[in-house]
């Protein structure tokens, strides 16, 4: 379950991932990064769960405060924006992976 974010909850860290909710900041690898609404929304969910697989329909309510509906596509989209803002790790792995037929994580450095 997500922390609630409040003023004093200061920076949530996630690897080379800082993001400040209620400034509604993010900076990768020290660098800022520029999202839209609806990404940063996506990227929190993942950042305070690391490593946990979160399905659809949990993206859906957390970060965009709906149910999922059917055949709803969008998530799918905007991970993918958010996946070519940050790039490929030296591996060449994006840092959130796709666990197919269940949802999307963060990797954990």
């Amino acid at each position: 379950m997500p922390e609630p974010a409040g003023p004093s909850s200061g920076p949530l860290t996630a690897g080379a991932l800082t993001l400040w909710p209620e400034r509604r900041a993010l900076e990768w690898h020290g660098e800022p990064l520029e999202l839209t609404s609806t990404e940063f929304n996506l990227l929190e969910v993942l950042v305070r769960q690391p490593g946990r697989v979160v399905s659809k329909q949990e993206f859906s309510q957390q970060a965009l405060g709906r149910p999922l509906a059917r055949y709803d596509r969008g998530i799918d989209v905007h991970l993918s924006s958010i996946r070519h803002k940050l790039g490929l790790d030296a591996e060449g792995r994006s840092p959130i992976q796709t666990v197919r037929g269940i949802g999307y994580q963060l990797i954990r450095d």
